[in-house]
């Protein structure tokens, strides 16, 4: 035998052919840029689809509720807390599926906010009344300091949804102790801080947190998919705020959500 007939044959491993491992890679990106915008798309048609026919649902409760406040003792008790239940219900379901489409746009960049002049504080003290049951049933209290009579210029929808996802964290989180929530004015910003007395965030999840598909490590499995968060920190920086999560004096976290106070063109 030559020495040619000892050479061992060597599969290709690809960098003989740049331009072929190019073009694969190529067709891979354009794949999961087209899988991206696939997904995309769904979330958007299907938060479109989930809330489309809530309005009437909403509508109708919200008339019911409203004849059950002006009969006053006519009403059972029992039928007029299934009306408020089934209501607070509805209005949570809704808000999630407005959270779906808002997710959808703010990862396609379509994202758009939608401001009026708003009391602030009565948006969120009935968002701290609905979520009592919640976090009762979770084993915590929620106390809530709101100062009375804050107007400015916000996206309701929004703020409701900052203050939705930084609540149900605590409830999620907060191993069945006391929520504390304070709505208040601070330098000439609405100030929302969300506190619970669970685990805490340690020092390294604290810079990851608000990022996507992230979730605080628990002792117990976690739901969801870490989006929460990510949108809390999206919609905040959309309305010009800053937020930040801090260790508590004790234990537990502490979220700040801090938004310029901004009035409607001639306001005070």
């Amino acid at each position: 035998m030559d020495g040619d007939e000892h050479t061992a044959s060597v599969a290709p491993t690809g960098l003989e052919h740049p331009q072929a491992e190019l073009e694969r890679l190529q067709a891979e990106i354009a794949e999961l840029r087209e899988a991206v915008r696939a997904r995309d798309i769904f979330m958007s048609v299907a938060a479109h689809e989930l809330r489309n026919p809530m309005a009437p649902l909403v509508g109708r409760i919200s008339l019911l509720q409203a004849q059950v406040d002006r009969a006053g003792d006519k009403v059972p008790p029992r039928v007029a807390q299934g009306i408020r239940q089934l209501d607070v219900i509805l209005r949570r379901y809704v808000r999630r599926t407005i959270t779906l489409l808002d997710i959808s746009r703010l990862t396609s960049g379509r994202f758009a906010l939608d401001p009026t002049e708003i009391d602030v504080s009565a948006v969120l003290a009935r968002l701290v009344e609905d979520f009592a049951a919640h976090a009762e049933s979770a084993g915590s209290v929620v106390a809530a300091a709101i100062e009375p009579g804050i107007v400015g210029m916000f996206d309701p929808t929004a703020i409701e949804e900052i203050a939705e996802n930084l609540i149900s964290n605590a409830v999620k989180y907060g191993e069945g102790k006391p929520i504390d929530v304070t709505v208040a004015r601070e330098g000439g910003a609405l100030r929302l801080q969300v506190r619970d007395h669970g685990p805490g965030v340690s020092a390294d999840d604290r810079g990851r947190i608000f990022e996507r598909f992230e979730r605080l490590a628990g002792t117990r499995p976690a739901n969801g998919f870490g989006l929460g968060l990510w949108v809390v920190g999206q919609l905040t920086e959309a309305m010009g705020g800053t937020i930040a999560v801090e260790a508590g004096d004790g234990g537990g976290s502490i979220f700040t959500v801090r938004i310029p106070l901004r009035t409607a063109p001639g306001g005070a």
